[in-house]
């Protein structure tokens, strides 16, 4: 394992212990700030819509930068956005700290494969699936640390806490992580590259899946996610906080095993994957009783994301083209993001006339967007040569570092 490669690890424990504690105190800052479900469903779609623009250029940045400048911007602007949260209740400014913050993972959501990637095209799915197994673990520590320092500290210095942890990560960043440039040159592209899509038609079948994927999924995990199971069944934050910590958790043994999982069809285990979360997210909003609902809805992860997001990361880089690989991974990203500029309006419209509904639908829209991948059509050549093959040691001899 490379040097770059144990930098990304430790910073993706990091990342994932802020992320759990912001996902999951932000919700309730904002019911104690007064906001009702209709006006977070806003401040969460204005936020997304700002990012179909902004995605574009941090595929450009990558190519153009390298890749420690960006990343470094997006834990520190992250960080920043998270700690003047807890200052305001003013919903202007909350929506554009939410806004800030979105730029920030969005930019890291953009660099994180790109950089995995470069260091090692082989094991990439492998060790995509490490970094955000790790990432999606300490996500579920992060919930359970958030909700202790709710009741000791109250929801504002939480926020602080998370900004904190990013601060730790930018730091290790800055000094321990060695810069990686895609093939693109330093020039910039060619007028109107950033509006054609000439990506891959490939690319171009996820983004318009993810369209309705994204808007399916931000329906149910966006602020409705923790605020459902206390204003349906009346659970208490401590109760909440234990099933988000399982919901951080369901992911993680699928993507920790990403690099061994061999599918015999790639498009028939990620299409799967997208279904069947589907239905267990529908499922987890139609059943009244609190238990049989949290343990249904919890499987949504462990069969869905946790197998599909390796096998989507894998697809989407094997179809960038080697000079402008982070333009064409935003590309791909931003249409497939355009859904949750809507899904969170959706989800405030639902819930003021049926708490669970928002749920219901959302997986139903999860399952059509999974149903859309029908038609990827995916070369077997692009397929990179399986691990300790005496390709991929040729190949991998030349990327992984030491």
């Amino acid at each position: 394992m490379s040097r770059n490669i144990r930098v990304l690890v430790a910073i993706s424990v990091l990342f994932g212990a802020a992320v759990g504690v912001y996902d999951f105190v932000l919700p309730y800052y904002l019911k104690e700030q007064g906001l009702s479900y209709p006006s977070m469903g806003w401040l969460f779609a204005a936020s997304a819509a700002v990012m179909v623009v902004i995605r574009l250029a941090t595929g450009r940045l990558v190519d153009a930068w390298g890749c420690k400048r960006p990343y470094l911007v997006a834990l520190i602007g992250g960080g920043t956005t998270s700690a003047l949260t807890a200052l305001t209740g003013n919903v202007v400014f909350l929506t554009l700290l939410k806004t800030g913050r979105e730029i920030g993972l969005l930019l890291r959501e953009t660099v994180h494969p790109v950089l995995l990637f470069l260091e090692n095209r082989t094991r990439f799915r492998d060790y995509v699936g490490k970094t955000r197994g790790l990432e999606s673990l300490c996500q579920a520590l992060g919930t359970v640390l958030a909700a202790s320092c709710m009741v000791a500290w109250g929801n504002g210095p939480s926020l602080v806490l998370s900004a904190a942890i990013l601060a730790v990560a930018g730091g290790l960043l800055a000094v321990g992580l060695r810069d990686r440039r895609t093939s693109g040159d330093e020039a910039p592209p060619p007028k109107g590259a950033f509006w054609r899509w000439d990506v891959d038609s490939n690319l171009k079948v996820i983004m318009v899946s993810g369209i309705v994927f994204t808007l399916g999924l931000t329906t149910s995990h966006g602020f409705i996610m923790p605020l459902y199971f206390s204003a349906r069944f009346g659970a208490s934050e401590s109760t909440v906080a234990l099933i988000m910590f399982v919901h951080r958790l369901t992911p993680v043994l699928p993507m920790l095993l990403a690099g061994r999982l061999r599918f015999r069809n790639l498009k028939s285990a990620y299409i799967w994957a997208l279904v069947l979360e589907g239905i267990f997210i529908s499922a987890g909003g139609a059943i009244p009783w609190l238990l049989p609902a949290a343990a249904v809805w919890l499987l949504h992860d462990f069969v869905g994301a946790g197998v599909w997001i390796p096998i989507q990361s894998e697809i989407i880089q094997r179809y960038c083209r080697e000079s402008t690989r982070g333009l064409d991974l935003s590309k791909t990203l931003v249409l497939s993001s355009v859904g949750g500029a809507f899904g969170p309006i959706l989800s405030g419209f639902l819930a003021d006339r049926s708490i669970g509904a928002p749920f219901v639908v959302s997986g139903a829209l999860v399952i059509l967007g999974g149903l859309m991948l029908l038609g990827l059509r995916l070369d077997p050549e692009r397929s990179p040569p399986l691990a300790g093959s005496r390709a991929a040691a040729s190949s991998a001899g030349g990327s992984a570092g030491g």
